[in-house]
């Protein structure tokens, strides 16, 4: 079983986009995968509940103690092939619990010089972990991933991203600020949405399905990419 947790001091940086895309990606790819919402917002958790119905491949639980993390994880072994760990965008003492039950970690980051600052923090964080623990080599990887680019980016968000690649490890894939992400809100997963705009008698939401795949692609590759740290 993996996991993977989200990791940032700053709210608002695309986590619970990017951790929903990462799981469906996951589900699509055949894998029996559990998303835990430990943002005291709950707004994974309550996606998947507002959705009204079972999703295939995919469950998600919320998590309100990190002490209750490691019998979530023992129990989800069973069944699970991956766990998506879904954050607040602040530190604490939690993060430390999460780290040490995580296999991978990545921390989402928008392309603004405020966000790189941010996210020098974070890291930093992770290496005075790294550098308290008995044996360093243990710890999971951390990588950034660039989140909400659009298309075009503008000139600051293209010096942010070169800045972010200057300081940190950061995945090659780029998670873009995608109109699709919006009807997941209200539709249901990305690989249920691609598959329905296929199978649609109007031939205008056929083409439309491409759009779909593009970004479910883009999902499977920032999660191959991931798991590729070590």
């Amino acid at each position: 079983m993996i996991v993977i947790t989200a990791l940032s001091r700053k709210g608002g940086s695309g986590k619970t986009t990017l951790m929903r895309a990462l799981a469906d990606a996951a589900v699509s790819n055949g894998h029996e995968t559990l998303a835990i919402d430990a943002d005291p917002q709950k707004a994974l958790f309550r996606w998947h509940q507002d959705l009204g119905r079972e999703t295939p491949g995919l469950t998600v639980k919320e998590l309100d103690d990190p002490n209750a993390l490691e019998a979530m994880l023992d129990e989800a072994e069973k069944t699970a092939a991956y766990v998506f760990i879904d954050t607040l965008g602040a530190g604490g003492m939690w993060a430390d619990i999460l780290v040490e039950q995580s296999n991978f970690l990545i921390c989402p980051m928008m392309p603004s010089e405020t966000d790189v600052k941010i996210t020098r923090d974070t890291y930093q964080y992770y290496r005075r972990a790294c550098e308290a623990a008995d044996d360093p080599s243990l710890m999971p990887p951390f990588s950034v991933v660039l989140t909400r680019m659009p298309s075009k980016p503008t000139k600051s968000m293209v010096l942010a991203a070169q800045a972010a690649f200057e300081a940190f490890p950061v995945i090659d894939e780029m998670f873009l600020d995608r109109a699709q992400h919006g009807d997941v809100d209200r539709e249901g997963p990305m690989h249920e949405l691609a598959e329905k705009r296929q199978n649609d008698p109007n031939a205008l939401m056929r083409g439309h399905a491409r759009y779909y795949l593009d970004a479910l692609r883009e999902a499977r590759t920032i999660l191959e990419q991931i798991e590729a740290s070590q």
